[in-house]
Order: C-alpha cells, then sequence, then structure tokens
C-alpha cells in the first residue's frame, strides 16, 4: 500500500523569488508563478500534497532581503512579512518556477498581495514540505473547498491511468467552477455556497450521498476546520476506515480570532494529551481522537 500520511521534511530554509507571471484563474483565484535566481538551490519534497510559507511583503514593498539565522530562528528585517501558508501548486524543476493558486477574499494581507502585485515584484518563501497519499489505491475520493483546490488538482494529477477519481469541490458560484484534470478517471461534482464563510460548508453533507466504488478507497480532504471534521467523524467513526485510507485536514476557520483565545485555555491540556500519546507510540489519528476529546469537551 501507499504511503498515506508519512510527511516529507526538509530542512527549514527561506528563498528570494521573482513575479514572473500573474494571471486569474477564476473569479475568486489568481495564479502567480515564482521564478528568478532566488529559486536555483529550492527542492520539491516530492509528495503530491505540498506546502510552504510565502512571506507576504509589507504593502508596496517590491524587494525584499533574505532573513539571518541563528541557530534554528530566523530574522526578517523591519517591516516584517506576514507569514502564510500556501500549496505549492506545481514546482517545475527544469525552469526553477513554483506556482501558487490564491484565493481572493474581502479581506486580508495575502489577498491584498496577490490583487497588487507586479511582474518583478520580490518575495521570499520557505523550503516546501510534504504529505504523501496512497497512490495505489482502488480509487480516490478528493473534496475540497477553494482553500484546498490548489492542492487537490495537483493530487488529481498524480494519480493513474486507471484509477477511479471522484471530486467534490465547493465553488461560489459557476464562474469559480473549471475542469480539472487528472490521468485517473475523473468525475467531479460541485457544491454551491455563495458566502464561503458561512457555516456549515455544503462539503459535509454529499459525502454521505457519494456512491462509494467497490474496492480499497481513499479520501483526501481539506477545507474550514469544523466541516474537515465532520468529514473525518465519518469516515472514522461511522464507517470504521483505518487511518492509513484517509487524510482529512482543517485549513482554516471563519472566527479565527476568538477560536484562538478560547483555545489558549485548554492548549497546556492539549499539548500533554499530545505528547503522552506520543511517547506511548500511538496512532496519529487516535492521538487526534483524543485532542478533539479534550477541545469538545470545552465547546471548540
Amino acid at each position: 500500500m501507499g504511503v498515506a500520511n508519512e510527511m516529507t521534511a526538509l530542512p527549514e530554509a527561506y528563498f528570494k523569488a521573482e513575479v514572473i507571471e500573474v494571471r486569474s484563474l477564476s473569479s475568486v483565484m489568481r495564479r502567480i508563478v515564482l521564478g528568478g535566481d532566488g529559486l536555483a538551490d529550492y527542492r520539491s519534497s516530492g509528495a503530491p500534497d505540498e506546502w510552504f510559507r510565502l512571506m507576504v511583503p509589507p504593502e508596496r514593498q517590491q524587494r525584499v532581503e533574505l532573513p539571518s539565522q541563528q541557530g534554528r530562528q530566523f530574522h526578517f528585517d523591519d517591516p516584517q512579512p506576514a507569514p502564510r501558508w500556501y500549496s505549492l501548486r506545481r514546482w517545475d524543476p527544469e525552469r526553477h518556477e513554483a506556482t501558487v493558486d490564491i484565493v481572493v477574499h474581502d479581506h486580508g494581507v495575502a489577498t491584498r498581495w496577490a490583487e497588487a502585485v507586479q511582474l518583478g515584484d520580490q518575495v521570499l518563501i520557505s523550503q516546501p514540505h510534504g504529505r504523501g497519499i496512497d497512490t495505489e489505491a482502488d480509487w480516490v475520493l478528493i473534496m475540497a473547498d477553494q482553500t484546498g483546490i490548489p492542492a487537490a488538482c495537483r493530487i488529481l494529477e498524480s494519480l493513474l491511468p486507471g484509477q477511479r477519481a471522484h471530486a467534490v469541490f465547493e465553488a461560489p458560484d459557476e464562474a469559480a467552477t473549471f475542469t480539472p484534470t487528472s490521468p485517473a478517471d475523473l468525475r467531479v461534482c460541485w457544491a454551491y455556497n455563495p458566502s464561503p464563510a458561512s457555516i456549515p460548508s455544503p462539503l459535509s453533507a454529499p459525502v454521505r450521498t457519494v456512491e462509494l466504488p467497490p474496492g480499497r478507497g481513499y479520501v483526501w480532504m481539506a477545507g474550514e476546520a469544523s466541516c474537515a471534521r465532520a468529514v473525518r467523524r465519518y469516515f472514522r467513526h461511522e464507517l470504521k476506515w483505518r487511518s492509513q485510507q484517509f487524510d482529512i485536514v482543517g485549513y482554516w476557520r471563519p472566527d479565527a480570532e476568538v477560536y484562538q483565545r478560547r483555545f489558549r485555555e485548554v492548549e497546556e491540556q492539549v499539548a500533554t494529551v499530545y505528547e503522552a500519546g506520543q511517547r506511548r507510540g500511538a496512532d496519529s489519528e487516535d492521538i487526534l481522537d483524543e485532542v478533539y476529546s479534550v477541545m469538545e469537551s470545552r465547546g471548540l
């Protein structure tokens, strides 16, 4: 069986990149291609689910400097850039070009940067990290809202001819849809949500209506955190799937500031539970069950 949840680690590092292409993919997605000599030593983890830190420069700053390093600590010039995690949509090792697709919202530093960025502008990006998927599954179910679609599309492109794949994507309207490509036998469905920040996400409903084919399946899902937790609960606790059969990740939540304040009240308890699980060699999903139990007892 292919490895589902193993993380591929590369040494932490930062690289200076230059914007060489900017274009709109849909009404809510902008594609930015980064290149330049600063990416000559950049490396991919090789995993289809791969992400990196985009160090968003202060507004109107077009030139950036690499951080200084002391031990494992990196120090950036003031005013400091704002770190945001993004999926590495594509890495071209021959041209040394990194592609990132950014969802444009009504607010946010990354949205403002993506809407205003120009060819030749510089930005810092970190070394990517990746997580593998089960490349040998008989069939694959991929679910994502707009924030998860870039990673989902790269995963679909990594599948094998003959595999069956079903993708369920969320979009605000038809103008935000597109036709993904994959070597696999791919079927795509769209769930519309005109207010993407609303809860619950429509992705938590179709997962129960999708007809799961026979054979060994694998599910990958990324999106709003509470929706991701509901999808995970369905496969892990209702269908009794093993942890190697799914990778379900919450990328964001609409009430992030309020949530973080409340989470700090149980942060030490969560850390204790997590560390105890690691010491006894527990499965990562078993540990996550215990963590969620602590959090849900406090209304999180």
